[in-house]
């Protein structure tokens, strides 16, 4: 796996966070480099960094004052131990989460995230912290190109323009951000499900109804008065841990996802003095043999990359939590084959039912 990037006379070392198993991967893409090679001439006094998975940005313009608005606890990792790894100091307080405010904005730099939604809230908050100067440069690599692309940013940006084409990579620099009111939108969606309503920021998976998957889930999932303590695991809007609360009133849920918005979106659904919300992408801070019952519907793919290593290594950690007569409850792609992964942890795995799609999984 390539780890070396030499840029501007200067060698950097870049790791992957999580780690993987795939060399094919690395820790930076063509459209970021691009994106550095444009500001080479430029002379910004700060930035404002959107979508920097593993850290190129921060370690290369390690010179000039860096805010990151992180959306992932595990980016914010990555981007952390690519520091470190590169002997620069980390400021806990140059990381924002994306719905605080932003300050006044120089230059942000963003790498186009697949959702479309999220760059649209990525761009409104960039206007509203931006002055007359403020540029806007955006990355991606061609293959991704979309024309909602402009569409989006000419909500916010009068003067859009678009690169030629390098290493399939190629920006689009938005400048001149609009005077006139925009309407301020608070960026969430509403989800109806059965007679409830449910609220999700943009950006937070499935944005326009209960994803099927979950639906399947639901269809099928028990809980007992005697299983008190509950994990969801990569939990989303919340919507499985407000299922279970319904069907049992006194029970305590524990929600963990990697994406700080799925979090924030679940406080707007859940009763927060009787569940605990967990932002990270592993479940090693949580007390061992403790939940009677853990729950999900995990993630196989980050972007546009499809990948179960990092369900694998929450399942072992699932494990972890449960007390000894504790179960776990998860539905899943039937081609992810996770029954023949699941069967090396758990004593017995069961597949209670399944359609043309899913399975449901029971594993104690």
């Amino acid at each position: 796996m390539e780890t070396t990037l030499e840029f501007k006379n200067t060698v950097y070392h870049l790791e992957r966070y999580p780690e993987t198993k795939d060399n094919s991967l690395k820790a930076w893409s063509n459209a970021e480099i691009l994106a550095l090679n444009y500001l080479e001439d430029k002379k910004f006094s700060h930035y404002h960094i959107f979508n920097d998975r593993f850290g190129v940005w921060n370690c290369v313009l390690k010179d000039k004052p860096v805010k990151t608005v992180w959306t992932y606890a595990s980016q914010k990792k990555a981007v952390q131990k690519n520091l470190k790894l590169n002997k620069i100091d980390i400021v806990d307080s140059s990381f924002i989460h994306p719905l605080d405010e932003y300050g006044t904005i120089d230059c942000a730099l963003v790498k186009i995230p697949k959702s479309l939604e999220l760059f649209e809230l990525f761009l409104a908050k960039i206007h509203k912290a931006s002055e007359e100067n403020t540029e806007v440069v955006c990355c991606f690599m061609t293959k991704y190109f979309s024309t909602s692309y402009l569409k989006i940013a000419e909500n916010y940006f009068s003067d859009i323009q678009q690169t030629k084409a390098w290493k399939k990579a190629r920006l689009l620099i938005l400048k001149n951000p609009k005077k006139e009111l925009i309407n301020e939108k608070k960026f969430i969606n509403k989800i109806s499900w059965k007679e409830d309503v449910l609220h999700q920021y943009y950006g937070v998976f499935s944005s326009k109804s209960v994803d099927i998957g979950t639906q399947f889930l639901l269809e099928n999932i028990k809980i007992t008065k005697d299983e008190v303590k509950v994990l969801d695991v990569a939990s989303g809007n919340g919507i499985i841990a407000r299922e279970l609360l319904k069907l049992n009133e006194n029970c305590e849920p524990t929600l963990v996802d990697d994406f700080n918005l799925a979090i924030a979106s679940s406080k707007l659904n859940l009763p927060e003095n009787k569940s605990t919300f967990i932002c990270d992408n592993n479940l090693l801070t949580l007390k061992k043999n403790n939940f009677d019952l853990a729950v999900s519907n995990p993630p196989f793919h980050f972007e546009y990359e499809n990948n179960i290593e990092v369900s694998l290594e929450l399942f072992s950690q699932v494990k972890d939590c449960l007390k000894d007569n504790g179960h776990f409850v998860l539905v899943a792609n039937k081609h992810l084959n996770y029954k023949v992964h699941l069967k090396k942890l758990f004593t017995e795995v069961t597949i209670v039912n399944s359609n043309n799609r899913f399975e449901i999984i029971l594993c104690f």
